[in-house]
């Protein structure tokens, strides 16, 4: 319990601020601090109890996405592909969840 709850702070503060970052950039909107942490605990929360191909799915395409662009180009990578890739990864699980429920 407490290694889960350590994991996902961890998890939270940096992956997942990252991506929301990321997200919110896209979007045009400069959240405050306190956003970017709440929705970056979210998406951590979200994330943390599922399988180790997914966890470690979401810690390479986060880790993608935060390099620069002339590197993602330079290897053929689009970061709004990638974004929606880890979108995909995060939300696929709930929503099978729900549909077979």
């Amino acid at each position: 319990m407490i290694k889960t709850v350590i994991i996902g702070l961890v998890l939270g503060a940096t992956l997942g601020v990252s991506l929301v970052s990321e997200l919110f950039g896209r979007f045009g909107i400069q959240p405050e601090a306190t956003l970017l942490l709440i929705a970056g605990m979210l998406v951590a929360a979200m994330v943390i109890n599922r399988g180790i191909g997914l966890f470690a799915a979401f810690i390479v395409l986060s880790l993608a996405i935060m390099q620069p662009e002339e590197v993602l180009l330079d290897n053929g990578f689009d970061r709004d592909v990638l974004l929606a890739a880890l979108l995909s990864t995060v939300i696929y699980p709930i929503v099978q969840r729900v549909m077979h429920s």
